[in-house]
């Protein structure tokens, strides 16, 4: 049974959003993986972690990395990166306010884990941003703050959570072909769906039960158009 090591956040961590508390699902993208592949995955993904906080992560494993007998080390990042501090938006929504991860930290940070990768001998992976609802996110996070003032903040358009995070995905494409790296596209999965937000949690972000199954199928298309052994 070969072994992959993946990090990123909560999405590759498993996490959804019920019942208004988060867990881990049992029948996450990387079970139904490890099931189908017959594989193990070394799963050192972290809630809320942006990509210099997995950067920190994965030189703390980078001897489990060497150790590992299998090739690939998947990366998932992007999704806190692109989040801002909402807070402090909502209280100052004057203010210029920097994303977790500037783009410039955010492509300096992915590439360099994915040449420390490459140093190691073993081959990067990286993995699409799935779609976000800008309206249920809003809802998320206005919540027990000042709505209006983020509004504000927007210039009225809601539509601007979905266009910033979109942002940072066409930066996972770009890295990808600049670094001559892989790249699995999980979005299109989403955005081919009539009304992908049936495959989202209410929080408006997390992939649901049913989007971590759109996940592993493109996962599963992708390792088999190319021909890839696990």
């Amino acid at each position: 049974m070969g072994t992959i090591t993946a990090f990123g956040d909560s999405v590759l961590k498993g996490v959804i959003y019920e019942d208004e508390h988060y867990r881990v699902s049992d029948t996450s993208f990387q079970k139904i993986c490890e099931e189908y592949f017959g594989i193990t995955i070394e799963n050192k993904a972290k809630f809320g972690s942006t990509v210099s906080r997995g950067e920190t992560v994965f030189e703390r494993n980078i001897d489990l990395i060497k150790e590992s007998d299998g090739k690939y080390v998947v990366l998932e990042f992007g999704g806190n990166d692109c989040d801002f501090n909402w807070k402090e938006v909502a209280e100052d929504p004057e203010k210029e306010h920097l994303p977790m991860s500037t783009i410039s930290s955010f492509v300096t940070t992915y590439t360099n884990i994915i040449e420390e990768i490459k140093k190691i001998g073993k081959r990067p992976v990286l993995l699409s941003l799935p779609p976000i609802d800008s309206a249920r996110y809003f809802k998320h996070i206005s919540n027990g703050l000042s709505g209006e003032n983020i509004m504000k903040w927007m210039y009225g358009d809601k539509q601007y959570i979905t266009n910033w995070h979109e942002r940072y995905n066409i930066e996972i494409f770009k890295l990808a072909i600049a670094n001559d790296v892989p790249v699995i596209d999980i979005t299109s999965s989403f955005l081919e769906k009539k009304n992908y937000s049936r495959y989202l949690c209410a929080d408006g972000i997390h992939p649901n039960e049913k989007g971590h199954k759109l996940i592993a199928e493109a996962i599963k298309q992708y390792v088999k158009n190319h021909n890839i052994e696990l």
